[in-house]
C-alpha cells in the first residue's frame, strides 16, 4: 500500500503532461481555426483507395481518436493501410459565436470532403463521425449527393432525442431555456459545458477517476493511457452560441432531425436521402448517448448495406481502452476493408 501511495503521489506531482495525437500528419487545408489533417502512411502507400474523413464533436478535442501510440483508432487505421483525414475544429472564440450547424456543414465539412477527394484523387469517401460529429456527418450525407459518400460510420452518434436519459430530464421545456442561455452567453463557455456533462455522473467524474488511477498503479498497469485520457477529459473548448441553440432546442427539446423538420440554411435534412453503406456502433453503458439514440438511424436511411453493433462499454469505450483496442478497432477496420476499394 505504501509503495502504491508513493507512486501515486510522485506521478501526480512530477509527471509532465502526456503527449497526445502523435500519429504523423500534415495540414492540407485551413479555414479560420479549423485544420484538415492527412495522416502519413508509414511506407507512403495506401492499401485502400477509399479515404476516411473523421468529423469530431464540438465538445473536447479530437485527439481522443489518436490518444497515444498503441491506443489510437487513427493509428490503427493508418497502419492497416487506410488513407485517413481528420477535420479538427480548433478552438472557438468570441468571433465564432454566430456559427451554426449550417455553417459547419456547408462551409467546413463540405469543403473538407472536397479537399479529401482532391488530395486522394477520388470521387467518393468514407465519412466517420464520433458523438456529435456523427450527427453532423449524418446531416451532411443527407444533404450532399456529391462528392459521393460511399461509407458512413457513426460511433456513439445521437440521432433520436426522444429519450436521452438524464439529459432529457435536465433540458426539458420550460425548465431549461436554450434561447436565454444562448443569448446570455453568446459564446457558451467551455466550463459551462464541462460542468453540465460531468454532473450527469458526478461521483464517477469527480472522484472515480482517481480510484481508477489507484487501482491501475496497484495492479502494475501502465498509467500513460490514464494520464492521456484525464488530460483529454479536462481539455474542453467553447461552444458557438448558435450551434448550441440548435443542438439543445432543435434536437434535444424538439427532436426535429428524425421528424424531417430540421433545416440547414432553409433546406430540410431528410435522413432517408442517405444511401451510403453504413456502420453504426453504440456503447451499452453509454450515459451520454443511449444505444437507442444511435441505433435509430438504421430505421431512417435508405441504405441497403447497414450494420449495427452495441458493445459493453461507455461513451468513450468505442475509441479508447483495451476493449476498444481488441474489439471495436477490429470491427471498424475489418468492415472498412470490406467496403473500400483496394489499390
Amino acid at each position: 500500500m505504501m509503495d502504491t501511495s508513493q507512486k501515486w503521489m510522485r506521478m501526480l506531482s512530477f509527471d509532465p503532461e502526456p503527449q497526445t495525437g502523435l500519429t504523423p500528419k500534415d495540414v492540407v487545408w485551413r479555414k479560420n481555426k479549423a485544420r484538415l489533417y492527412r495522416y502519413v502512411s508509414p511506407d507512403g502507400e495506401h492499401q485502400y483507395k477509399t479515404p476516411i474523413l473523421f468529423v469530431y464533436a464540438l465538445i473536447n478535442k479530437p485527439y481522443i481518436l489518436d490518444l497515444i501510440p498503441g491506443m489510437s483508432l487513427i493509428e490503427h487505421l493508418v497502419e492497416a493501410g487506410f488513407d485517413v483525414y481528420l477535420l479538427d475544429w480548433g478552438e472557438f472564440y468570441w468571433e465564432d459565436r454566430n456559427l451554426g450547424f449550417g455553417d459547419l456543414v456547408f462551409d467546413y465539412i463540405h469543403r473538407a470532403v472536397n479537399k479529401v477527394c482532391f488530395y486522394s484523387r477520388c470521387s467518393e469517401i468514407t465519412l466517420c463521425g464520433y458523438c456529435m460529429g456523427g450527427t453532423m456527418a449524418s446531416m451532411y450525407a443527407a444533404l450532399f449527393p456529391q462528392p459521393h459518400i460511399k461509407n458512413l460510420v457513426l460511433l456513439a452518434a445521437p440521432i433520436d432525442f426522444t429519450d436521452a436519459g438524464l439529459s432529457t430530464v435536465w433540458l426539458q421545456i420550460p425548465g431549461f431555456d436554450a434561447d436565454r442561455v444562448t443569448d446570455t452567453f453568446q459564446l457558451v463557455p467551455k466550463n459551462f459545458i464541462d460542468l453540465g456533462v460531468k454532473m450527469l455522473r458526478p461521483v464517477n467524474n469527480f472522484w472515480g477517476t482517481y480510484t481508477r488511477l489507484w487501482r491501475t498503479i496497484d495492479e502494475g498497469t501502465p498509467v500513460e493511457a490514464w494520464k492521456a485520457l484525464d488530460k483529454w477529459v479536462n481539455d474542453n473548448i467553447n461552444f458557438p452560441g448558435e450551434a448550441y441553440r440548435q443542438w439543445i432546442k432543435d434536437l434535444y427539446q424538439e427532436n426535429k432531425l428524425v421528424q424531417d423538420q430540421f433545416k440547414l440554411r432553409g433546406i430540410p435534412v431528410h435522413l432517408s436521402n442517405i444511401q451510403a453503406d453504413m456502420l453504426v456502433m453504440a456503447g451499452e453503458k453509454d450515459h451520454l448517448v443511449l444505444p437507442e439514440q444511435a441505433r435509430f438511424i438504421m430505421d431512417c436511411v435508405s441504405s441497403e448495406d447497414k450494420s449495427y453493433h452495441v458493445l459493453p462499454v461507455g461513451h468513450g469505450g468505442l475509441v479508447f481502452g483495451n476493449y476498444a483496442l481488441n474489439n471495436a478497432y477490429p470491427i471498424i477496420s475489418e468492415w472498412l476493408a470490406e467496403h473500400s476499394y483496394s489499390e
